[in-house]
């Protein structure tokens, strides 16, 4: 049996307002379930210009047109707009994600400090951003998440460990191949990784070339019967401007015969599996700028 669970990465305000109730008609119309992950605090996308000498950005923005999936007035947010707080204007539409019979957890409280500066932050500010983004789930939700997924990929020793009071059922910090328990310094930590295992639509899109057709021929072939499969995608673009190339996408997946299972459902089967313990390392993947968390 093949199966795929679509995590649905949500980092700024219009990824909120517009990519969500998108990307819910379009599920709904599959009738495919998915997780949906938020950012609940500012909205500092025009901060990510700072990226700009990163190795693999420029060449990045310029393949996908970075411009067309996330407005002018998103990329000018934090820089010459005022950051908007996500979860003041788009808690309906969060809401609405839980109402329509998906899983919810929570992604960042600010996403790009986070995924830019990361290894720069003091261990004080990762544990307030910890708590800023557990409460402002807890003030949309009425509950304590149970699923967490770092943005852009990227942990670090200090963020593994200060995740672990919150109790999760699992976290999704990192790419790889298969579920494990993180071990930081000799130490195995309680809170299971469930990797994401297949590349996104932005990371090939273009790249050597391939259109949009290309890439969903692509992920439907690397789909593997009997394995973990995690497909992430973006409000801001599979709910956006490439809408028409993910609702291809999910009707690929239902010709093939591809359940669509949320994280929260797949659980119970992961861990009966008895996970390994592993380190987590770092690599650059094509087709993104930078490094990520990667199953050591």
């Amino acid at each position: 049996m093949k199966a795929i669970s679509l995590r649905v990465d949500v980092d700024t305000l219009e990824g909120s307002i517009r990519g969500i109730p998108a990307l819910l008609r379009m599920l709904d119309r599959h009738r495919m379930r998915a997780s949906f992950y938020f950012s609940f605090g500012p909205d500092n996308s025009g901060k990510a210009l700072r990226r700009i000498f990163r190795k693999g950005f420029l060449q990045k923005m310029r393949r996908t047109n970075a411009a067309k999936l996330y407005g002018f007035k998103t990329m000018m947010y934090g820089v010459l707009l005022p950051a908007p707080i996500i979860s003041k204007r788009a808690a309906g539409e969060m809401r609405s994600a839980l109402s329509a019979g998906h899983e919810v957890g929570i992604h960042a409280w600010d996403h790009v400090q986070y995924h830019d500066l990361l290894d720069r932050k003091s261990r004080q500010w990762l544990s307030e951003w910890y708590a800023k983004a557990h409460g402002a789930f807890e003030e949309v939700f009425g509950f304590r998440a149970k699923g967490a997924v770092s943005p852009a990929w990227r942990c670090n020793d200090e963020t593994l460990e200060l995740q672990e009071p919150y109790a999760l059922d699992y976290a999704g910090d990192c790419r790889g191949e298969a579920p494990f328990y993180p071990i930081v310094d000799g130490k195995t930590l309680s809170t299971l990784q469930i990797p994401t295992t297949l590349p996104t639509l932005d990371e090939l899109l273009g790249l050597d070339g391939r259109t949009p057709a290309q890439v969903n021929e692509e992920v439907w072939a690397m789909v593997k019967a009997d394995a973990l499969n995690v497909y992430a995608l973006h409000t801001e673009v599979e709910g956006g401007a490439l809408a028409e190339t993910f609702d291809a996408f999910l009707g690929g997946l239902k010709d093939r015969g591809v359940e669509a299972r949320t994280h929260a459902e797949w659980l119970p089967e992961l861990k009966a599996a008895n996970p390994p313990a592993k380190e987590i390392v770092r690599r650059e993947i094509p087709g993104r700028a930078g490094w990520v968390s990667f199953e050591g």
